[in-house]
């Protein structure tokens, strides 16, 4: 991608902070899914696309678990056994609408929304290892409101 093109489309804000800087993602591809279906190529729609592949990740992930446990009797056990939360917890987070973002200073920042910030706990419990790789992956930065 040539400079100006990256400034145009990656940098954000007055002072031209480029919130992917430390993102180790894979542009192209996110950019060629864009234009597919006619996104604008901005920061902030480049931020959005991300973050809504990270949470598909985490909601197919809770699927899987609650698809693994749905016909044991003892779900609840196994469940608090293997992930440390109840099948009920783990049925109760919802990825897509609890967890929310946005660009501020020249950082993207994503947080659990005021209605789901008591479910913290749970989210950490339960996707620790994967906030904290897409962290590394991408610069983000999670925050506890």
């Amino acid at each position: 991608m040539n400079e100006g093109l990256y400034e145009a489309v990656f940098c954000y804000g007055e002072n031209k902070v480029d919130p992917f800087a430390n993102t180790n993602a894979d542009f192209a591809r996110i950019i060629s899914d864009m234009r597919l279906v006619g996104y604008d190529i901005n920061a902030v729609n480049v931020a959005q696309q991300i973050m809504l592949e990270q949470l598909d990740t985490l909601l197919k992930t809770k699927n899987q678990i609650l698809e693994l446990a749905m016909d044991l009797e003892n779900r609840d056990d196994f469940c608090r056994e293997k992930y440390g939360l109840s099948y009920k917890d783990i049925d109760a987070l919802d990825p897509q609408h609890d967890i929310e973002w946005d660009i501020k200073s020249g950082k993207v920042i994503f947080f659990l929304g005021h209605e789901a910030k008591h479910k913290e706990e749970a989210y950490m419990t339960l996707f620790k290892k994967a906030t904290d790789a897409f962290v590394q992956k991408t610069g983000f930065e999670y925050v506890s409101l």
